[in-house]
């Protein structure tokens, strides 16, 4: 990344510009752009903002493009494979725990059926016919006697 920076400087300075006159025509805080041509990638939050950033920049400067996003990849790969496997998968892990102790929220139309809810379900529908029955016996005993 200090490449890049050093790069970024000496075409602005070969070319004259000034930090503010970049900064306005870019819309970025001087600090954004000191940063970045310091080559300090800690000062970023965002490693996509930083990206479009430099691409931004690298074009404004009439730089190869190809050439500083090259630098760029070729930066975080080193940046990022030096993180540990082992921390990697202890992040995972903790962050699968995370999601399983979170209650989710489920529809009643979309739960899936367990074998105690598909015994009250059978349950429901065994007594809403047996009250289906009994009422039409009741509904055919009642008209029997008014017809008598």
């Amino acid at each position: 990344m200090k490449e890049i920076g050093t790069i970024f400087k000496e075409k602005r300075e070969t070319i004259g510009i000034s930090k503010s006159e970049i900064c306005s025509d870019l819309e970025i805080n001087e600090a954004q752009l000191q940063n970045l041509e310091d080559g300090n990638a800690n000062a970023f939050k965002d490693i996509f903002f930083l990206k479009e950033l430099i691409l931004k920049y690298a074009k404004y400067l009439n730089l190869d493009e190809e050439y500083i996003l090259n630098e760029f990849n070729d930066f975080i790969f080193n940046f990022t494979s030096k993180i540990p496997v082992a921390e990697i998968e202890e992040r995972v892990r903790e962050l699968q725990e995370e999601e399983n102790n979170q209650k989710k929220i489920v529809s009643p139309y979309t739960k899936p059926i367990t074998k105690k809810n598909r015994k009250r379900i059978v349950l429901i529908y065994m007594v809403s016919i047996l009250l289906v029955i009994i009422l039409f016996l009741l509904v055919v005993i009642t008209i029997k006697i008014g017809l008598n």
